[in-house]
């Protein structure tokens, strides 16, 4: 058995050398399947042996990167100290040539920590992989791509392994520091447990309702309102504290909705769906467009696309508006099957070039372009948080009516 073993790690490795020399090769899609495959079918200790070799020897391939983070994760579940440590030695003295950008780096080392922290797995090194990561990022903070969302990000995971540790204090300070880079529902939420933990009643409901303004729709947030509030008023009605509530986070959110609005020039596209109609700059004139760009393969366009459906079925027949699913996916046969499968009716074409034109960096990505053919919204990403359906149909009416 080990010498079949050895045998398949001396194929692996000549496979993986190959793809180093011939990286126009292969895809990532490709190596990924190669490397989940060996994953699978080696043993842990000739995987792991193979990947720090990889990662050591190779690092400015694209490959190696993506085969370092895979072991570092894998270590951790196993709960392989000597390993790991191997792995986050390499990430602390990454080399400039190294295929992982700074971004990258950053977000890796976080991700380390938040496995330890979130499964209580190596949790005694989480404070050291997170003390790392943050002096990192405070290094490198002024140049990097998405600053605020990394700066959330790695606070919030070090507030996490406060409380892992029983440092109620020291978790508050780093949760107020992750908001003040970006304000997100699950940190608000976190904090203001901490504040009630810590009998602190009023800071945590001004936590619960700022959470709840990001998303109106949980429930358990609803739920720790609902709570903190009685116990601050048990003389008064909470039903009808929530109603008057809802209705004025829902105003706030509309406001904060509409005030997003731009007026970019939209570029010269041309996109032609399933059924053949074309969808150009000038022959959509006087309507408001929805351009959705999206992937077969993209988690967060799966769970938009339902609702991209349902918007579509508001006004499908109204001349003023038109709608248009464009797919960025290089195996275009899959496109067909996958929304024929899922009994999409909207609209449906490849995007092209007209994904560059528009300068999509993410997907899923939402353009809405007004009737004189500018740019008036675009919405990149999705938040199930957010009540997708009334938001879209918010920014059509000002258009239209406007």
């Amino acid at each position: 058995m080990k010498r079949i073993l050895n045998l398949s790690l001396l194929i692996s490795v000549a496979l993986m050398l190959s793809v180093c020399e011939k990286a126009a090769e292969i895809s990532p899609e490709r190596f990924k399947l190669l490397s989940d495959t060996l994953a699978t079918e080696l043993e842990y200790e000739p995987w792991m042996d193979f990947a720090l070799e990889m990662s050591m020897n190779y690092p400015e391939e694209d490959v190696a990167g993506m085969i370092m983070v895979q072991a570092t994760e894998r270590a951790i579940m196993e709960l392989d100290e000597k390993r790991f440590a191997s792995l986050f030695d390499l990430l602390q003295n990454y080399p400039e040539n190294g295929a992982l950008e700074m971004t990258d780096q950053i977000a890796f080392g976080n991700r380390s920590a938040w496995i330890m922290t979130d499964q209580k797995l190596l949790f005694n090194l989480a404070p050291e992989v997170i003390a790392f990561t943050i002096k990192t990022f405070t290094e490198h903070a002024a140049g990097l791509q998405w600053r605020a969302e990394l700066g959330a990000m790695i606070y919030d995971t070090e507030a996490s392994i406060y409380e892992g540790m029983g440092e109620p204090d020291q978790a508050l300070e780093s949760y107020s520091t992750a908001l003040e880079y970006f304000e997100q529902p699950e940190t608000l939420l976190r904090r203001g447990l901490v504040f009630e933990k810590k009998g602190e009643l009023e800071n945590a409901i001004e936590d619960f309702i700022a959470a709840l303004g990001h998303s109106p729709n949980q429930v358990m947030i609803i739920n720790k309102v609902k709570d903190v509030y009685e116990k601050l008023n048990p003389e008064e009605d909470v039903v009808v504290f929530l109603n008057d509530l809802q209705q004025s986070l829902q105003e706030k959110r509309h406001e904060e909705v509409l005030g997003e609005v731009l007026f970019n020039d939209a570029p010269q596209f041309d996109f032609t769906d399933f059924d053949g109609k074309v969808y150009s700059n000038s022959s959509m004139l006087g309507k408001v467009v929805f351009v959705d760009f999206w992937a077969t393969w993209c988690n967060p366009c799966r769970r938009e696309l339902p609702e991209f459906q349902a918007f579509y079925e508001l006004y499908k027949d109204n001349p003023r508006v038109a709608f248009i699913a464009a797919s960025t996916d290089r195996e275009q046969e899959k496109v067909k099957p996958f929304i024929q499968k899922l009994g999409f009716t909207f609209p449906v074409a490849f995007a092209g070039e007209n994904a560059t034109n528009f300068g999509v960096e993410g997907i899923p990505s939402l353009f809405i372009i007004g009737p004189s053919g500018k740019i008036r919204y675009k919405i990149v990403g999705y938040d199930p948080d957010k009540d997708f359906v009334r938001e879209m149909v918010w920014r059509l009416e000002s258009l239209i009516n406007g």
